[in-house]
């Protein structure tokens, strides 16, 4: 900042912090696995619980902040928004162990379903119709502390 010569300018910050912070019943291990068969389960699981909870904390976030640039309530008591996660945390097991491609389905699996329920989704697609809001604005200050050696100037110029 200081080549640009406007250190020191003070700035209010208009970006708002998004909260992850779901309300509701928690979504679990179980709740994971009565969405596959036992098979599947086993594979993606890696025999962990905490394997699948960190997966489920993946999709936790990412659904999070989705659902806050839609304006959407993040509550997991809520069918849809539970449904959408299960399918977030599949697909974030998939990815966890490197199968991109048989976890693509749930991915846009969820995707559809909240554009479905909805009405949109932020990608990159629509990004030119997504309005920016900016993340910093200059304050003016109440005085400029050199106005009067302006005003002092001016006297002396007219």
């Amino acid at each position: 900042m200081d080549e640009y010569g406007i250190d020191g300018i003070p700035v209010e910050t208009t970006r708002k912090e998004t909260d992850f912070s779901p309300f509701g019943t928690a979504v679990t291990k179980d709740d994971v696995a009565e969405c596959l068969s036992q098979n599947l389960y086993t594979q993606l699981s890696e025999r962990s619980d905490k394997f699948v909870l960190d997966a489920v904390n993946r999709a936790e976030i990412y659904i999070g902040a989705v659902l806050s640039y839609l304006h959407v309530k993040f509550d997991l008591d809520d069918k849809l928004v539970r449904q959408i996660v299960l399918m977030q945390s599949i697909y974030e097991l998939h990815m966890a162990l490197g199968h991109e491609e048989a976890g693509r389905e749930y991915r846009i699996q969820a995707k559809n379903t909240i554009i479905a329920a909805y009405g949109s989704f932020p990608d990159t697609e629509n990004a030119d119709t997504v309005p920016h809001a900016p993340t910093a604005s200059v304050v003016r200050p109440d005085r400029n502390p050199r106005m009067a050696q302006v005003l002092k100037a001016r006297e002396l110029t007219l």
